[in-house]
């Protein structure tokens, strides 16, 4: 027997060390009861022998008890005699240490060789590991014999090593069902990340962590893999993109699959292989159809032995290895383009067939076939938008002729992409190409899809009543869960736009229930969103919280499909950050809001992250100053006649006035009256800016007169925290009346509304004044007790400088003069006032900015854009 044939092999110079698979192999000096059989079953490169000629060595090197004989073998071996001989040459050379008996040359039966191999293995008292490691080139019946006798006649102290690319086809399942055979896998040998990236670094080879990304996904950990596809990196220089080709074009790549993992199939193996690479998952009866060949389910079942090629991924499915699949994928474009554009619009109808969407539509770009993209637009197009695969429609549709893009049902689902992609403009042009064609048909799908499609373009411009009266009478008759879950979306939204917040939440949280049940997630994200949305407009602001960071964290789970679509769940978040007060989130989220707007969000959506991000700057950021001018300019791009969700109006209102009287700018606090008065009507809302401004002015018995009508529920407010300010305005006033009854009746009245919503702001920006008159309330007002002791604890007891009262008018043109080199005499001059007045005005512009003198006036009034 050749030495080298029973000899251990030498490692290879490079080796990425990593542990063995725990618990398969045993460790040196161990004698626990391991397992009669251990089965290595991987492709070639999965170092499988690397793995176990470590593992010897290391048993060597500890002197662990035992002996190692060790059988390379190949295809000289697929005979019983040549077989047996190599056995017993490899076990005896390993207990006498190569000074054995002499053993016999001519054939011999399988119970002699079992016989021998027992005289050999029971002299020894410890035991004895025979590897036979590359057995898959066993594949005589009577080489297989040997083995199967080995393994039922065993002698006490073998205990047998199997490795190879092919489960070995021997009678296994008794010992598997003793717990006497242990299986280690492809998957228990692949590389981990970290481990792919020592071996990349290895060959000199600098890889991004989304190379090392993408380079795992495509060799899914395979050692060999890993390499060939480091050193194409590391040739092209091409980034990420290159390993998408590079099965294709590298040489050394497409010589070792060839030479080393399909060299051993058989002709029919490698048909089926080849057919079904079009596919990511495909059946058995999908294979047939690819194929054509009736026994591909018994094929595939012999392939599934080559452990980690071919595997199952459920009931009679499979799948490729993505290394092996893009080699056979790129052979087939480049030797057979039609047959390769055939194979693609067979799967494609097969899995339209099956209502596979997303699988029809991956096959039908490839596939050059006309009819086969229109049918999957047509059927499934709707179903793809809500799924969020809007890259993989428009890969679609870029197929079509113009022909069959102007088909009505066909062009109606590419107005809904670019609808949704915000391309408005290509969608408005679209849709008017489609008017003979929409005209002249008359079936109830195309109707249906065409006034979700009007709905959806009315709601991006904000002119949602025409549209909304045919789908109300349409909605009730639509059939399909794609139609009706685009038709309840679309109302749902529209409804909450025009402020109709309980229809609203009725048609999301049905269209929400339909999505999640159909594996829509783009519009389960939307009416997360949307209902986020909706508590906000109902002042629920911890259910405002909850639902928009369920929005952002469903979307997490999902990937970067969604992330675009988080522009409205990041905003509502950043609202309810500045609701309770928490500046670095609020600051946070609101940024993030505004990195994702686009063109594809509603006028709704883009006017509520615009103003969010600006009172959220304002509040904390360095220029209060040029915030409230990029407010007032975000809303003069909205027309008066522009419809605008009332609650945005009713929220951004009071606090933009608010903003402008710090500022000391009253004609634009009362612009903001005269503007929210055109979408709020003499709402409530309206009367608490009107009572602000006569505040402001010291116009006290005016300003209660509009507060009662809030008080007495005598006009209607369109979001809560409108009668908490109210409450809280009016509780300042008889305070400072000395009505002491009045302020504890509606400081109370506010604390019911304001803490089961957790409505911390209302109070904060009150001010120390409030403050000081919750202190006396903690302990007496039962349930609302925690909530008054962490009011207390939020509010400063002293006003910051950002957090003073409004400067009046008058002290405002004090202000404008101190930067001046004039006298106090002088100013008193210029403004026709006495000099005990202007040091009066000054005293109070001091104490509201927290100065202590003129230069320190005009610098906190520089940073706070007084000035």
């Amino acid at each position: 027997m050749p030495a080298p044939k029973i000899t251990v092999p030498l490692p290879p110079r490079e080796v990425v060390v990593r542990p063995r698979p725990q618990g398969m192999l045993p460790s040196p000096g161990t004698d626990t009861d391991d397992p009669l059989v251990t089965v290595l079953t991987a492709p070639a490169g999965f170092g499988k022998t690397t793995l176990l000629s470590g593992w010897v060595r290391e048993m060597r090197r500890v002197s662990a008890p035992g002996y190692v004989a060790w059988m390379n073998i190949d295809e000289s071996d697929d005979d019983p005699t040549t077989l047996s001989l190599g056995i017993l040459a490899a076990v005896s050379r390993a207990v006498t240490a190569g000074n054995g008996e002499s053993l016999p040359q001519q054939r011999i039966s399988e119970s002699a060789l079992v016989a021998q191999l027992a005289e050999i293995v029971d002299r020894q008292h410890d035991r004895v590991w025979l590897v036979l490691d590359d057995i898959h080139h066993l594949r005589h019946p009577e080489a297989q014999h040997v083995l199967t006798m080995v393994l039922r006649l065993m002698p006490r102290q073998l205990r047998l090593v199997l490795s190879g690319r092919r489960e070995p086809a021997l009678e296994l399942h008794r010992l598997r069902v003793a717990g006497r055979v242990r299986e280690i896998r492809a998957a228990d040998l692949a590389f981990a990340r970290d481990q792919a990236e020592r071996a990349v670094s290895r060959l000199g080879v600098r890889a991004s962590g989304a190379e090392l990304d993408r380079l795992m996904t495509i060799s899914e950990g395979w050692p060999a893999a890993v390499r060939l596809a480091a050193l194409a990196l590391g040739e092209t220089g091409d980034g990420a993109g290159a390993l998408e080709v590079l099965v294709s074009s590298d040489r050394t790549v497409t010589d070792y699959l060839d030479s080393e993992v399909l060299s051993g199939l058989t002709e029919p193996e490698l048909q089926i292989l080849r057919a079904t690479s079009v596919c990511e998952e495909f059946g058995a009866g999908l294979a047939v159809a690819l194929s054509g060949r009736e026994d591909a389910p018994a094929v595939l079942e012999g392939l599934e032995r080559f452990d980690g090629l071919v595997s199952r991924t459920g009931e009679d499915q499979y799948r490729l290895h993505p290394f092996v699949r893009a080699y056979l994928r790129a052979h087939l474009r480049r030797h057979a383009p039609s047959s390769y554009g055939k194979l693609h619009a067979i799967a494609g109808h097969w899995f339209a067939d099956a209502g596979d969407a997303v699988a029809a539509a991956r096959n039908a770009v490839p596939a050059a076939d006309t009819e086969l993209s229109a049918r999957v637009v047509s059927e499934f197009g709707p179903g793809l938008v809500l799924r969020g695969d809007l890259a993989l429609l428009r890969d679609l549709a870029d197929t079509l002729p113009a022909s069959a893009a102007g088909r009505p049902q066909v062009g109606l689902v590419l107005v809904l992409l670019e609808l949704t992609g915000g391309e408005r403009a290509g969608a408005e042009l679209r849709l008017a190409g489609l008017t003979e064609a929409l005209e002249a048909c008359d079936e109830p799908r195309v109707r249906d899809l065409e006034v979700i499609v009007r709905t959806h373009w009315a709601r991006l411009t904000g002119h949602v009543v025409p549209a909304m009266t045919e789908l109300d009478e349409r909605l009730p008759r639509m059939s399909g869960t794609d139609l009706l879950v685009l038709a309840l979306v679309n109302r749902g939204t529209a409804f909450f736009w025009l402020g109709r917040h309980e229809g609203a939440a009725r048609d999301l949280e049905q269209a929400m229930r339909m999505a999640t049940a159909h594996d829509y997630p783009f519009a389960v994200l939307h009416c997360l969103s949307q209902l986020s949305g909706v508590a906000t407009a109902n002042g629920d602001f911890p259910r405002m919280r909850t639902l928009a960071e369920q929005a952002l964290e469903f979307a997490g789970q999902h990937g970067p499909a969604l992330r675009a679509a988080c522009c409205f769940p990041y905003t509502i978040a950043a609202w309810a950050a500045y609701q309770f007060l928490e500046s670095e989130k609020a600051r946070t989220m609101a940024a993030r809001g505004i990195e994702l707007l686009g063109p594809n969000n509603d006028r709704t959506v883009e006017m509520c992250a615009l103003s969010v991000r600006e009172v959220i700057e304002f509040e904390y950021g360095e220029d209060p100053h040029a915030a409230l001018v990029r407010l007032r300019r975000h809303w003069s791009t909205v027309g008066r006649t522009e419809p605008v969700q009332p609650a945005l109006v009713a929220y951004e209102a009071p606090v933009e006035q608010r903003m402008a009287l710090r500022l000391g700018r009253a004609d634009w606090a009362a612009e903001v009256e005269r503007r929210a008065s055109t979408w709020l009507g003499d709402s409530g809302d309206v009367q608490l800016l009107r009572a602000r401004m006569h505040f402001h002015y010291g116009r006290v018995a005016s300003a209660r007169a509009q507060l009662e009508k809030i008080n007495q529920g005598e006009v209607r407010c369109h979001v809560v925290s409108t009668r908490i300010e109210a409450y809280l305005l009016t509780t300042l006033l008889a305070h400072r009346a000395g009505d002491a009854r009045a302020a504890d009746r509606a400081l109370r009245a506010a604390l019911e509304l304001a803490g089961p919503r957790r409505a911390f702001r209302p109070f904060y920006d009150a001010g120390p004044e409030i403050r000081k008159l919750l202190v006396p309330q903690i302990g007496r007002l039962g349930r609302l007790d925690q909530f008054v002791a962490e009011l207390v604890e939020a509010i400063p007891a002293a006003a910051r400088p950002a957090d003073t009262a409004e400067l009046t008018p008058r002290e405002v043109q004090l202000l404008r003069e101190l930067p001046s080199l004039a006298t106090i005499e002088e100013i008193a001059a210029t403004l026709y006032v006495s000099v005990n007045t202007v040091k009066t005005h000054l005293r109070n512009v001091y104490r509201k900015l927290g100065v202590t003198s003129r230069r320190e006036a005009v610098i906190m009034a520089r940073q706070r854009g007084l000035l």
